[in-house]
């Protein structure tokens, strides 16, 4: 049986794929490319904004238009789709739906007498290693799911409603997941979920933590660091309201020292901060948790020890009843980061990811009053990436004349391109290969 996977949205979704895809090649499913005349073609939605959601249904259609049985999981708005043949609630349900799906594809055509040779539906033993079924082996970086759901209730997010409360991966899937990973090749490992500040080891139900320690994703990593050896550790979006001091330690001498010879440490100085809005009121508006001011507490805290310290982050533009002076107050904070007197030590964030408020149904913001013009939102979308631009670029030559070691993932027009610890883009000419290599790199 041949099954190929379209996936939409968040770093969670595409592990989950990752994942599943590898339990079905365990199987004997031959994994194909998307359209390639696969017998069963598993959507995984995406329904965090109405175009995610209206693309999700596009995807589907169009599986079903090339015949293909078609399973939908995920983040999915219209469960009730009539191209979707199946609706899974999560991998284990993929799996067993295909493992089902064969069989009785097997027994009909064995009743009809057929060989089995001739099944059209029928187990690829030696498509096992065929390129289109390679999981991800041209990659370094891989994607560790550690937890699912979310406990918060943010005015603008819909994921609670697709995903549910806080569950997290015992730490012990987590370790064999990463040792899985150093096996294959992987140089690096990204801890993945919707709120991975909320993960809480599940190891051992009902959980008793180990002096105190609460089993919290400090916990984890220092559990990583033990048992793995995987050479590097990032993390995937953090929630600022849940930042522990424990967390930050980590990432403080001593534990942790920027100058450690060969300037590598595993744990990398790298966070995605989710902002949303440099305004007080528009974070309250927003029920974010947290306030400007203890946002760049987290940001000086870092960057005191480590300078270099990146930071990325989301902001949304035009939510409802954003004013001109609260969006000024946005541009204003994104420009503080980067004053280089200022209390981010000069260090401004490396990207921002901007995006336009989109109303989503069933949410609290898509109700609020007083909605701001598609017209202003853009005009405000634009000049907030001009800023954003420009301090990516005066926080990329912070970089220049010094020595990083960089992880190399693929070549393009005659360019190996990686990324350095802090995750900054690099790219080098070079004769020799250096795919999936760490290589110390003056920039």
């Amino acid at each position: 049986m041949k099954i190929s996977f379209h996936t939409l949205g968040c770093k969670l979704n595409q592990a989950e794929t990752e994942e599943l895809k590898k339990d079905l090649v365990q199987r004997g499913f031959s994994v194909v490319l998307f359209g390639a005349h696969e017998d069963v073609a598993v959507v995984r939605a995406c329904g965090v904004t109405v175009d995610a959601s209206q693309t999700t249904r596009e995807m589907i259609r169009r599986a079903k238009r090339r015949g293909a049985y078609v399973i939908a999981v995920g983040c999915l708005e219209n469960k009730d789709l009539p191209e979707i043949d199946f609706v899974a609630r999560g991998n284990e349900e993929v799996v067993s739906h295909c493992e089902a799906r064969r069989g009785a594809v097997g027994c009909v055509l064995a009743s009809l007498g057929r060989e089995a040779s001739a099944m059209p539906l029928r187990r690829h033993k030696a498509l096992r290693t065929h390129p289109t079924a390679r999981l991800r082996n041209d990659r370094t970086r891989t994607l560790i799911k550690i937890q699912t759901g979310c406990n918060f209730n943010c005015a603008y997010c819909i994921i609670p409603s697709f995903r549910g409360r806080t569950r997290s991966v015992p730490s012990e899937a987590v370790i064999k997941k990463i040792k899985e990973a150093e096996k294959d090749g992987y140089k690096e490992a990204v801890l993945t979920g919707v709120n991975i500040c909320q993960y809480k080891d599940s190891s051992h139900p009902p959980f008793v933590p180990p002096s105190g320690s609460g089993g919290d994703l400090a916990e984890l990593l220092k559990k990583i660091l033990r048992e793995t050896k995987i050479e590097r550790i990032r993390l995937g979006s953090l929630d600022p309201r849940l930042i522990s001091e424990k967390l930050i330690k980590l990432f403080l001498p001593p534990f942790y020292s920027p100058l450690k010879k060969g300037g590598q440490n595993r744990l990398m100085p790298h966070w995605h901060l989710s902002l949303q809005s440099g305004s007080d009121t528009m974070l309250k508006r927003m029920r974010r948790g947290y306030n400007a001011k203890q946002y760049l507490g987290i940001v000086q805290k870092l960057r005191q020890a480590n300078p270099l310290f990146s930071f990325t982050t989301d902001i949304i533009v035009g939510f409802p009843g954003e004013t001109e002076k609260e969006f000024t107050e946005t541009c204003a904070f994104v420009k503080k980061m980067s004053a280089q007197d200022g209390p981010a030590f000069g260090g401004g964030f490396a990207k921002i990811h901007v995006f336009p408020f989109s109303p989503r149904p069933g949410t609290a913001a898509a109700k609020m009053p007083n909605q701001v013009q598609d017209k202003i939102k853009t005009e405000r979308v634009k000049k907030l990436l001009k800023i954003s631009k420009a301090e990516a670029k005066k926080f990329a030559a912070k970089f220049t004349g010094k020595t990083r070691p960089v992880l190399f993932e693929q070549k393009k027009s005659g360019y190996f391109a990686g990324y350095t610890p802090e995750f900054v883009r690099v790219r080098v000419k070079s004769k020799q290969t250096l795919q999936n290599k760490i290589k110390e790199i003056k920039i």
